[in-house]
């Protein structure tokens, strides 16, 4: 692919089988829309839809990637690990991967029991469908608060009902960030740290994260200024680390477009030969 025909790589992005709107279908048709030529769907904690994915990004002529958005601990802070991965078998990972799943939907359940003895029930049935069948979280129930009239807006909806101390909040479990990042690493996978303008101490996590094994960093996320896209891309040369980027995309109505943060082709090969190298 040369450099004229490559429309970049939008590899942070989600579908109903996680907190997005969008079925893995219509992700594609939007991908192909924006001129992208690599997609890799990142659903959080999940790769269910991507049967659904590949078969239509396959169809439609783009490259694509499996891959998953972790949700892991490092001494009480939420960091999210992106791993990327190609066609080998995921072995303990995906093991790994299924428990989280179902503590997720146990999560989501606990969540609706709250908020129904609090006065305010919910359509399950209703939830578990916008969430493609799959399990829910706190956007899947927040966009129903809003629905139902419980709160005027999805940000409202947390701020009422599910950030930490409200009535509806549970804790999710999750995996302490080390071992996911060596989970991902031992079933051949390559993972980069998610939008680290989101972290206290960001450079401490990666310093934490690298020991551990990571490969990449997020340096193109529409949360991060020019200054500090610039600041991770002098992270990533001083670490010896890949980039990635991607668009987080959830909605149309909740943040930037699919494929607003792209990578460009020298940054797509480089990352491309070490995900082919995992798997030999």
């Amino acid at each position: 692919m040369s450099e004229g025909d490559f429309g970049g790589a939008d590899l942070h992005f989600h579908s109903t089988f996680s907190d997005g709107v969008e079925s893995p279908e219509r992700l594609v048709e939007m991908a192909v829309a924006a001129g992208l030529s690599v997609v890799a769907l990142s659903d959080h904690d999940s790769l269910e839809a991507f049967p659904r994915f590949q078969s239509a990004a396959s169809a439609a002529g783009l490259v694509f990637l499996r891959a998953a958005e972790l949700s892991t601990d490092l001494s009480g802070e939420d960091i999210h690990i992106l791993a990327y991965f190609l066609d080998a078998p995921l072995g303990g990972f995906e093991r790994s991967l299924n428990e989280l799943r179902k503590s997720r939907l146990d999560r989501g359940e606990e969540m609706l029991s709250r908020l129904s003895s609090h006065g305010f029930p919910l359509d399950r049935d209703r939830i578990l469908a916008s969430a493609s069948g799959g399990a829910f979280g706190r956007p899947h129930i927040a966009r129903a608060l809003v629905e139902a009239g419980h709160a005027s807006s999805v940000e409202e909806a947390f701020q009422k009902f599910l950030q930490k101390g409200c009535v509806a909040y549970v804790p999710k479990r999750v995996w302490p960030t080390a071992e996911a990042i060596r989970s991902a690493r031992d079933s051949a996978g390559i993972t980069s740290l998610a939008h680290p303008v989101w972290y206290r101490d960001s450079m401490a996590v990666l310093d934490h994260a690298v020991a551990a094994g990571l490969h990449a960093i997020e340096v193109f996320h529409p949360d991060q200024e020019p200054e500090e896209e610039a600041r991770f891309r002098a992270a990533s040369f001083e670490l010896g680390l890949l980039m990635t980027g991607g668009s987080d995309f959830h909605a149309e109505s909740e943040g930037d477009a699919l494929g607003s943060r792209r990578l460009a082709l020298p940054e797509w090969r480089r990352l491309e030969e070490v995900l082919r190298g995992t798997g030999q």
